[in-house]
């Protein structure tokens, strides 16, 4: 990469964090700035080629059709009541629990986030019913904002994740192998995280028989919950959606289940989850609101599937033109050629995602990332399914990450009395615990690789 290049690499950056900055969406930021440095490289007809033909050539994969697939099978279940089915089984099980309903707020994001594949959307949906819910049982605000904002981070992992997918896509990884590889962390996540509720919670009870009655500094107000603290509210056994939680096994079934068995490749297995929750969507729908049911819910889902595109197009210009600048190969050779020590190189790299958590959601950073550190590390003789999911696990867990982690903003924008220094001193124990499964993870890669070694995932 030339003194030249350099230059021009430096002011695409640049105009890209100053469209940023002024909230240009992600995918015409990318897809901007990356043209102002396609016409200082190549010129302006160049530019204009390459804007108008990298679209088509980046969004006509195969691949990607499972995308909008799995995107309206999540809402044709949401739709339809799943997650809420689930949550409520998840209160009623967990209840007497320490830490009852922060752990069915847990279970209850994790269903819903699994659906959706948006870990944004699930801390939008499941902030404001788990903080009531948490706070009912005489628990503080900081762990309701902790709960729901790294459970909205369950479904980058749990699948069907859309995140996974676009890894396999862009490294050309097996994307069934990866969907499959994602169960065992997303289970080992949600231990970790119930261990980090129990502690917290135990913790909280000792301090408040210790003290006696204090005044809770989350909240604001004089608390005098005791030990024993249940919700007000709670559904009843004869009133819970148990039908509703089997429509949901059903669905994670047909779509994951006959991926793991090999029977259907990704894509299959996705029209297949999707035809099952229409269904259900249409059982569990009366007749006379069938049309306006699928009418939102199909527009929706052709909002989310064009904002995924959208974002896959502005990175696909983008990603060439690091590739045009020499920018890929430099960084490439430049790390072989230093003879670092392979698991230094891993942390460094997955080092990086961190701060761009600070600007970016969980699939930019993936369509901009994936591309430069996967040779990277593929290089090092690390395990290429194996390393998608520690690198997805890593990006999504910036989402919560200090300052400017995204599901802090949408909690507190969704619950407004809880304030973004709360929100973050409520989450910092939660990183911890992303920090220890990913720890995990990478000193025991079996829990990552065990399921899709089993499987007979195309």
């Amino acid at each position: 990469m030339t003194a030249t290049t350099g230059v021009v690499l430096i002011v695409v950056l640049l105009l890209f964090f100053a469209l940023l900055a002024i909230r240009l969406h992600v995918g015409l930021s990318l897809m901007a700035s990356a043209f102002v440095g396609v016409l200082l490289l190549r010129g302006t007809g160049a530019g204009v080629s390459t804007v108008s033909n990298q679209p088509f050539s980046t969004a006509a994969n195969y691949s990607l059709t499972i995308i909008p697939l799995f995107i309206v099978m999540g809402i044709f279940a949401v739709r339809a009541g799943l997650a809420q089915a689930g949550f409520d089984l998840a209160s009623a099980a967990l209840r007497r629990l320490p830490g009852g309903p922060a752990l069915a707020s847990l279970a209850g994001s994790g269903m819903f986030a699994a659906v959706t594949g948006s870990s944004v959307a699930t801390v939008a949906t499941m902030a404001r019913v788990s903080t009531d819910a948490i706070l009912r049982a005489g628990y503080g605000i900081r762990l309701a904002a902790g709960v729901v904002c790294a459970g909205g981070t369950l479904g980058v992992l749990i699948p069907p994740s859309i995140v996974l997918v676009l890894y396999g896509v862009v490294t050309e990884e097996s994307i069934g192998q990866l969907l499959i590889a994602g169960i065992g962390p997303g289970l080992v996540t949600i231990a970790v995280y119930a261990v980090t509720i129990v502690s917290l919670v135990t913790w909280q009870r000792r301090r408040a028989r210790a003290g006696g009655p204090r005044v809770d500094s989350e909240q604001g107000v004089n608390s005098t919950a005791d030990s024993t603290a249940q919700p007000s509210e709670s559904v009843e056994p004869g009133r819970l959606d148990i039908a509703g939680f089997l429509y949901l096994a059903v669905i994670f079934a047909v779509s994951i289940g006959t991926i793991y068995l090999g029977v259907a490749t990704p894509t299959e297995a996705a029209s297949f989850g999707a035809l099952a929750a229409l269904l259900i969507l249409l059982l569990r729908t009366r007749p006379p609101t069938w049309l306006r049911e699928l009418a939102e819910a199909l527009k929706e889902a052709i909002g989310l599937t064009a904002m995924t595109f959208l974002l896959m197009v502005g990175a696909g210009v983008f990603t060439y033109v690091l590739a045009l600048s020499g920018a890929s190969t430099s960084l490439v050779s430049a790390v072989t050629e230093a003879e670092l020590p392979p698991y230094l190189v891993l942390v460094l790299c997955l080092a990086i995602l961190l701060p761009m958590g600070m600007f970016l959601d969980g699939i930019s950073m993936i369509l901009i990332a994936a591309p430069l550190l996967h040779p990277i590390l593929i290089g090092y003789g690390f395990d290429g399914i194996w390393l998608g999911v520690i690198v997805v696990k890593v990006a999504e867990m910036a989402l919560i990450t200090p300052p400017v982690g995204m599901n802090a903003f949408v909690y507190s924008g969704a619950v407004r009395e809880a304030g973004l220094g709360r929100v973050f001193r409520g989450i910092v124990p939660f990183i911890v615990a992303d920090l220890v499964v990913v720890a995990l993870l990478i000193a025991f890669p079996p829990l990552v690789t065990f399921l899709p070694s089993m499987s007979g995932a195309q």
